[in-house]
């Protein structure tokens, strides 16, 4: 049987959504108008609900299966692929506040691979979750620092790499998009710190080498050199810091 063009209304009728030639438009939960085949939306039609918010595109088995386009009422669009009825494979989001989304999606949501670009002009691309970056994946600001490594529910959590376009950077571990754990920070001037970090400041044991070759060797408290050998380029003993006063 072709498929013919016409209207439908959907309507929940004990909890079981079904499709209509003949509904009080007002008591229905939505319209369609497009290519119907027994009795559904089969073929390229348009459904709007009774919110204002839109789909045109495909349909297969009165649900939506194909290429579409979905208007939210609050001004989110998605363009892409659809299965079974929700957004699902590769796709387009975009935000009325100029944010843009491309990549893989589920059920409409950012999963897999996937390029996000903010409106101010920050970009991020790699893996996703239920919606958040989690996996592998790189974030570019506009001022030029990026960081390279991995995500967690939508935060720096693990390995990776943080670089300024003035040269300074990171390498090591974070936790809740803050330096935590091991980790070398090296400065543009060539001074460098390789040790262990907590919320952001130098935090454990650690080596400071400062761009004239003399070392700090020993333990940091709160960012605060505490426990403290100070050698020479040539590792003579300079002097020594002992519970944060200098000896």
């Amino acid at each position: 049987m072709s498929s013919i063009q016409g209207v439908l209304y959907l309507r929940n009728e004990n909890q079981e959504l079904r499709w209509f030639e003949d509904v009080d438009p007002e008591a229905g939960d939505g319209k369609y108008v497009g290519q119907i085949k027994n009795g559904e939306p089969c073929g390229h039609g348009t459904f709007t609900y009774p919110n204002g918010e839109k789909y045109e595109g495909e349909w297969k088995d009165g649900k939506r299966h194909g290429q579409g386009t979905y208007n939210d009422s609050d001004g989110r669009k998605y363009v892409g692929e659809w299965k079974d009825g929700g957004g699902e494979g590769n796709g387009i989001i975009t935000w009325s506040n100029g944010d843009k989304y491309e990549g893989e999606v589920k059920d409409g949501v950012m999963v897999g691979q996937g390029t996000f670009y903010w409106f101010d002009g920050d970009i991020y691309t790699g893996e996703y979750k239920e919606g958040k970056r989690h996996g592998q994946g790189t974030y570019t600001y506009l001022d030029g620092r990026k960081y390279e490594g991995q995500w967690k529910d939508g935060k720096i959590n693990g390995q990776g790499t943080y670089t300024y376009p003035d040269g300074r950077k990171y390498e090591g571990h974070w936790k809740d998009s803050k330096l935590y754990g091991q980790g070398i920070y090296i400065g543009f001037c060539g001074e460098k710190y390789e040790g262990e970090w907590k919320n952001g400041i130098y935090h454990g044991q650690g080596i400071y080498t400062f761009s004239d070759g003399i070392k700090w060797i020993g333990e940091w408290r709160e960012d605060t050199p505490w426990n403290i050998t100070e050698y020479s380029k040539n590792g003579k003993v300079n002097g020594k810091m002992v519970n944060g006063v200098q000896k």
